[in-house]
């Protein structure tokens, strides 16, 4: 196993737009910037998986559990979910979910751990939770021209990025319009009726980088990708095109905008793209544009420092014949009422840890080593 140790130094002034008032702030957080002698260390260590088969490759959908404590791999091909306890690192149970029949969850993207034993699954229609042994315990069957009603959103859009908040029993999810990129907030209460629909406008700048090509309804689509989270019993709503977001507060049925200054890490995506091509190869071209622009990534939430971080990245130069592709990284952290505390340009990481969630006070992030599962680990020492 080796180690890279990577020393990142800098001094900074920083403010935010719009500063919680908050009585209770850390030592960390006292100081003018949390990320002053940022010390980075990287580990990858293995899964033991004994004798049983992880089909670690796509197709493969993985999550974790709300405590942190399991690592789940969906193999989509078998519908077998293997269990990964992240304490042993070792491979402890696996569970099969029925493909077709009243017990499956259908077309599935994604699902939720909500206990050891229980998942939800989002579907187009039926969202439902499903235990370990494979039953179907709970769903709702969705009225979706019902729920849209009033607004111009598309019906097969309702359940995008959906999930499940079991605390307040709620649904949350981002629909969207196809034809102009408007997105919205959807929140279903425990029934699966409507509580409310809410334009998110500040996103619609995103679409000033959306590629098409072809005519019709044929030909490639690239978008700005955005990120709905359910964290620390708030709903955080953001994008790849900037590091705007939104916050909306189920208990109180409130909702807020809030931009940060950064100095450091470009605060969005600028510049002009042709939205509209007529090829693979300038659709190619395009693209590349776009990614030597900035990309601000979702937030991960640390128990153990009680901060939040937020990688952003862009492209320097791109992949040849000759050469690897070469990105510049960030970081960016926020106290846990999501006052801006610190950010910082990274130095030596190849990629962002897309898949990455904090355990013990660690990074950790599923790679593949040579078809097996492994975890890349980086310890943020400041």
């Amino acid at each position: 196993m080796s180690r890279l140790f990577l020393i990142i130094s800098f001094l900074m002034v920083f403010s935010c737009k719009e500063k919680p008032v908050s009585e209770k702030k850390t030592l960390a957080i006292e100081k003018s910037n949390i990320l002053e002698g940022l010390t980075i260390s990287v580990d990858t260590i293995m899964v033991d998986a004994g004798e049983e088969l992880i089909t670690y490759g796509i197709p493969y959908i993985s999550t974790l559990s709300p405590e942190v404590r399991y690592f789940y791999i969906l193999d989509n091909k078998t519908f077998k979910i293997h269990q990964i306890d992240l304490d042993s690192l070792a491979f402890i149970d696996s569970f099969f979910i029925e493909k077709e029949g009243p017990n499956s969850p259908g077309f599935t993207f994604m699902f939720q751990p909500i206990s050891e034993d229980q998942f939800f699954f989002p579907s187009f229609q039926r969202p439902s939770i499903i235990d370990a042994s494979g039953e179907k315990i709970r769903s709702w069957n969705l009225n979706l021209p019902d729920i849209i009603d009033g607004f111009s959103v598309e019906l097969n859009s309702l359940t995008n990025r959906i999930v499940f908040n079991s605390t307040m029993d709620q649904l949350y999810s981002l629909p969207v319009n196809y034809e102009t990129r408007e997105y919205y907030l959807a929140v279903l209460n425990s029934y699966g009726k409507r509580k409310r629909i809410i334009a998110l406008p500040e996103f619609n700048k995103a679409n000033a980088f959306t590629i098409r090509t072809g005519g019709g309804e044929g030909g490639g689509l690239k978008i700005e990708f955005p990120y709905l989270q359910h964290l620390n019993d708030e709903v955080i709503i953001s994008c790849t095109v900037g590091n705007g977001i939104y916050r909306y507060d189920p208990s109180l049925d409130s909702i807020s905008y809030r931009e940060f200054p950064l100095k450091i890490v470009p605060l969005e995506k600028k510049g002009e793209i042709k939205n509209r091509v007529h090829s693979n190869e300038e659709f190619e071209v395009e693209v590349k544009k776009i990614a030597t622009q900035i990309s601000h990534w979702n937030f991960i939430w640390d128990e153990a420092s009680q901060l939040y971080f937020r990688f952003a990245s862009r492209v320097l130069s791109h992949r040849t014949e000759y050469k690897e592709s070469k990105m510049e990284i960030f970081l960016m952290a926020f106290s846990k009422e999501l006052e801006f505390v610190g950010e910082t340009r990274l130095e030596g990481l190849t990629n962002v840890p897309h898949s990455g969630f904090f355990k013990e006070g660690k990074l950790w992030s599923n790679v593949n080593v040579a078809d097996e599962l492994g975890f890349s680990v980086i310890d943020f020492q400041f």
